[in-house]
């Protein structure tokens, strides 16, 4: 009974167009920047390179499984940034990688940099059967390949202590025709909205305070909100936990091993909805920042 639950609940993600397709839900918001905010580009003040992986209900097969790419640097004596995004998503049925192009142009104000940012890319990928048994097949003709284009544009101000950032990280959906041929589509109700916001406050020598939050919405989820608060050591250690309006606990931590080297986790305890059945979502992640203290205006705490 759990199986054939889930399977009806993959397959309606699947048939479903729109937000279920641009809306992916992250956790360790610090190592996604880029994923959510073309804006983000260059934001290390140095070059940076992130790989992060999210697996979703684990324990489920066909559950949401996400991995992320990123590399992005400032170009020097101007105001650009550039990034490269890479990112593979398999959701039941569907299996697609994302190829991005990501630039800034940063603007310097008051005590930060205000940044406008644009993404460009195509999706490749395609739509896999499901056997139930008996040579029963979900979609058994829609299996095709396909290669479609996708955009996306974001705004991102932060200094040492403060960011915000608002984007829509892609804004065309996806969506299978008569014919069995998946097809792009634009819709403005249909954008899915990202709202990033943190500070950095010191309490002491030794301790930082790091309260964040994530807005996300789509039609289709409606609002999600992400709220909480970690602390950090010595630069080095940052441990907390976040609140998510959807029915789920995140408790996230991560360490810099070097000054340029530094590892994240996070774990989701959900409550609500498909989390009755399967509570666990993880993500881990790297990140790798080829520069020095001295040449880097804002450390990689964002």
């Amino acid at each position: 009974m759990r199986s054939v639950t889930f399977i009806i609940f993959v397959v309606f993600m699947v048939c479903s167009v729109g937000a279920q397709e641009k809306a992916i839900l992250y956790s360790h918001h610090g190592f996604n920047g880029l994923a959510m905010n073309p804006a983000y580009s260059g934001s290390h003040e140095m070059l940076s390179i992130g790989l992060s992986h999210r697996s979703q209900w684990i324990g489920f097969e066909g559950a949401p499984a996400y991995n992320i790419v990123n590399l992005h640097t400032p170009l020097r004596n101007t105001q650009m940034g550039l990034g490269i995004l890479v990112m593979n998503e398999s959701i039941g049925l569907r299996k697609n990688t994302g190829f991005y192009l990501n630039y800034a142009h940063r603007l310097n104000l008051g005590p930060g940099k205000l940044a406008l940012g644009l993404k460009a890319g195509v999706s490749a990928g395609s739509y896999e059967k499901i056997d139930l048994g008996n040579d029963d097949y979900i979609f058994n003709e829609n299996t095709d390949n396909f290669m479609l284009p996708n955009f996306g544009f974001g705004l991102y101000y932060y200094t040492t202590g403060f960011y915000a950032g608002l984007s829509v990280p892609l804004i065309l959906g996806y969506e299978t025709n008569a014919a069995g041929e998946v097809v792009p589509y634009h819709d403005f109700s249909k954008y899915a909205y990202y709202f990033t916001t943190g500070v950095k406050a010191r309490l002491s020598d030794n301790w930082k305070i790091h309260p964040s939050a994530l807005l996300e919405y789509d039609q289709g989820s409606g609002l999600i909100a992400d709220g909480g608060i970690s602390f950090m050591y010595k630069d080095v250690l940052r441990a907390g936990a976040s609140y998510r309006n959807k029915g789920a606990i995140v408790m996230i931590m991560d360490y810099r091993i070097t000054y340029q080297l530094k590892v994240g986790f996070a774990y989701d305890y959900g409550f609500k909805g498909i989390n009755e059945y399967n509570r666990s979502s993880v993500e881990v992640a790297i990140e790798y920042n080829f520069g020095y203290r001295i040449r880097a205006s804002n450390p990689t705490i964002f």
